[in-house]
This record gives structure tokens, C-alpha cells and sequence, in this order.
């Protein structure tokens, strides 16, 4: 089993490792198919490379030392993070936060304030707290896009198709977009960012298949 200590250097993991944790616990804890799971890990790792402190711009060795509102690349803290507030010039001068970058206000800020295991919210250590993102994650998917979780869950769903569903439906980013419209799924835009992400699914599944076989 994946290691699951709390606030772990997860940055300082092999993504293989990061990957097979978040695969066991969206197989083992929210039922998910494994193709269904592997088709969000893929997009997690896109995203963030699958390690929950990442902020947006940041490197991956470092994920929470990037861009202020002054322009300067510092360590932020965790709280700046939570409570990061352009008109203050507090926090990262980028919003994306977490496992899947969460940077649009309500998701970003429902973060922070998500019940989990007891406790009616993390607050900031919940940048650090990989199962508590997973939860978030798991709980927006099956509250906020149940058409995304239902194609997930599908009997016989393919990786590459889960992949594509999460990108498209779920995190949205910008590549795929023009001004506030998404483009058709066949916009070569589009299959550009389908076609980049699907390898990252493949070794999600590949992480999973060669710890249970």
C-alpha cells in the first residue's frame, strides 16, 4: 500500500508512488472503476503532478515557492496560500492550488472549509493533506458533476475516454477554451491537450496494474 502519513514531502516521492495512492484510495474508498480512476490521476498529474501543496507557476521540487503580486518568487506559507487575496497582494500572484489547481474562487475557497474525518475543516494544512484533497475532489465530482462521475463509473469505460471526460468537463483549462466558450472536442486545440494528457492515465493505470496484479 501507498504511503499514507500526513503532511509528507509528497514533492520528494516518485510520481509512480504519488500516482498509486490517489488510485487506491478512488478504487478502494469511492469505488471507482480503475480505468475511471486512472483517467483522473492522469489529469491530476497534468495538473499539479499529483502533489497536493503545488501551487500554480511553482516547480516541482518546490511546489509552494513561486511569483508574489510584487513579481518576487518566495516560499509561501500555507496560510498566505489560503487566504491569498489579489487586492491585498497577499498569497501567489497565480490562483491554482492543490491536486487538480483549483482556481476558481468558490472551489478554491471550498478547500479550505471541506469536512473531513471529523474535523469541519483543514484550514490551511489542507494544502498538505493529500487524502483530504481526495476527498474534496471525490465529493465535488459526485455533487457538482455527476455527468463526469457517471461517464467515470461506466461499466467498460477506457482510459483514454475517462482522460478526455476529466480534462473537458471537470478541470477546464484554459487550452481548451475560447474567451468563456469551450471548444468542440474535435477542435485540434482540444485533441492537442487530449492527446498530452492520455500517457499520464496510461501510467496511472501502469503505477496501479504493477502493485496489484
Amino acid at each position: 500500500m501507498a504511503d499514507t502519513t500526513k503532511d509528507a514531502h509528497w514533492e520528494k516521492k516518485s510520481l509512480d508512488k504519488r500516482m498509486l495512492h490517489v488510485m487506491e484510495r478512488l478504487v478502494d474508498h469511492y469505488d471507482y472503476p480503475v480505468n475511471g480512476a486512472a483517467g483522473i490521476v492522469g489529469n491530476l498529474a497534468a495538473e499539479s503532478g499529483v502533489i497536493p501543496n503545488r501551487v500554480e507557476g511553482s516547480a516541482e521540487g518546490t511546489p509552494m515557492r513561486s511569483k508574489n503580486f510584487n513579481g518576487a518568487v518566495v516560499d509561501h506559507t500555507p496560510e498566505a496560500i489560503m487566504k491569498r487575496n489579489a487586492a491585498q497582494h497577499i498569497g501567489p500572484a497565480r490562483p491554482g492550488i492543490g491536486l487538480a489547481q483549483w482556481t476558481f474562487p468558490p472551489r478554491r475557497a471550498g478547500l479550505f472549509t471541506h469536512p473531513f474525518e471529523g474535523h469541519p475543516g483543514l484550514g490551511a494544512k489542507a494544502v498538505f493533506d493529500m487524502d483530504d484533497q481526495i476527498d474534496y475532489l471525490a465529493g465535488e465530482l459526485k455533487t457538482g458533476f455527476k455527468g463526469v462521475r457517471a461517464a467515470l463509473k461506466k461499466p467498460g469505460v477506457k482510459v483514454e475516454d475517462a482522460c478526455d471526460e476529466v480534462v473537458y468537463d471537470f478541470e477546464v483549462p484554459g487550452a481548451i477554451l475560447q474567451g468563456n466558450a469551450k471548444l468542440p472536442r474535435s477542435n485540434p486545440r482540444v485533441q492537442q491537450v487530449f492527446h498530452k494528457r492520455r500517457p499520464f492515465a496510461q501510467q496511472a493505470l501502469s503505477a496501479y496494474r504493477a502493485a496489484h496484479p
